[in-house]
């Protein structure tokens, strides 16, 4: 009896670990990122890659071609709202139409003073800056108080001030000036005020103010990038082999639109706004014929856009691989020739790591 007894306490025992086993594996989490929900619990290999994206190569210059950029489609849904932008890549933070447009701006290339500067004193009118100064490095008197300080007699006193003679009517005589003023049962007629249509105020008002709001929209359009100057993008995808299905995927993250550094005038890559690419993919599966990769050996076959990412047919080079650090290559490897290097090194590691999974 007691041997029974121990031998169900075991395989009671053996059943409650095989079931914590199982309930640690299945994970039922999907990556809300993805366009295709990978089971957590299928992936057995993961690695987060960085591309950059050239829209000027060759091999990008069908999703570059004019009139159908796909930096245009991107700039066009943002501000139609089809698309939420966002300040970085962790999603963190929507950013506002504002805010996207003030990022598309031209930069002012002239000298552009800070705010302490402002509140020094700097880049004040010069007619301002000449009454503040006299020009010896002292600041000038007010000629107002000057000319509220009767005059000096010489002896230290005011000089006494002299009455003001009447005018001369022409025939020798001063006359005085009449007055009307403590005469009894003078009747002073009431000035009414004129009628004021608040109607017609506020309909004026809201002119103005819409007239001011097109002029400074019509002002913010025409220093804008253009969307064939923003040519390089950056692409956030991991590369996942799943288990399930027994092959791997590069499974694309974000979109972050660049401005390029020959157009920016400091001369730096500068980032504009980051797009979920699952949203990007259902923009471009909602209208096949008009997001198009253009197919110049076949006019009659171009491709949607969702179809080309899924097809790799772009050439991005890697610039980062997820590391404990979260440095990129060129500060790992210390130039961009060394980093060159490495990233065609990091692809030809991959393929050989799948090519040896699909041997196993």
């Amino acid at each position: 009896m007691n041997r029974v007894k121990t031998l169900l306490g075991c395989v009671a025992l053996a059943t409650v670990s095989l079931g914590a086993l199982a309930q640690e594996k299945d994970n039922r989490g999907v990556n809300p990122l993805s366009v295709r929900e990978f089971n957590d619990a299928d992936i057995m290999m993961k690695r987060t890659l960085w591309r950059r994206l050239d829209l000027k190569e060759k091999q990008n210059q069908p999703m570059f071609s004019k009139g159908n950029e796909i930096t245009k489609y991107i700039m066009d849904a943002v501000k139609a709202g089809l698309l939420d932008a966002y300040v970085d890549q962790d999603m963190t933070k929507k950013m506002t139409m504002d805010e996207f447009v003030k990022k598309l701006q031209i930069p002012n290339q002239g000298q552009v003073l800070t705010e302490e500067e402002k509140k020094a004193g700097f880049g004040l009118d010069n007619a301002a800056a000449n009454n503040a100064n006299d020009g010896w490095g002292d600041t000038k008197k007010d000629d107002k108080k000057t000319a509220a300080k009767p005059a000096d007699d010489g002896w230290g006193a005011p000089a006494p001030q002299k009455e003001t003679q009447p005018v001369d009517d022409g025939w020798g005589t001063p006359t005085k000036k009449k007055t009307t003023k403590g005469k009894k049962g003078a009747v002073v007629a009431k000035v009414q005020p004129p009628k004021v249509d608040s109607t017609e105020i506020k309909k004026k008002m809201a002119e103005e103010a819409a007239a001011k709001a097109a002029a400074e929209a019509i002002a913010l359009a025409e220093n804008m990038y253009f969307p064939d100057q923003l040519s390089v993008l950056e692409i956030k995808e991991d590369w996942v082999f799943d288990r399930k299905r027994s092959r791997q995927y590069y499974d694309i993250q974000t979109v972050t639109i660049y401005i390029p550094a020959d157009v920016h005038p400091a001369g730096l890559e500068m980032p504009v706004a980051t797009i979920k690419y699952k949203d990007l993919d259902k923009l471009f599966r909602s209208d096949p014929k008009k997001f198009i990769w253009f197919n110049e050996y076949n006019t009659a076959q171009h491709k949607n856009l969702a179809d080309a990412f899924d097809l790799r047919l772009f050439n991005g080079r890697i610039t980062k691989l997820s590391n404990p650090m979260d440095r990129d290559l060129i500060s790992i490897y210390g130039s961009e020739k060394s980093a060159l290097w490495k990233s065609i090194q990091v692809e030809n590691e991959l393929m050989e790591l799948e090519h040896g999974l699909w041997e196993y």
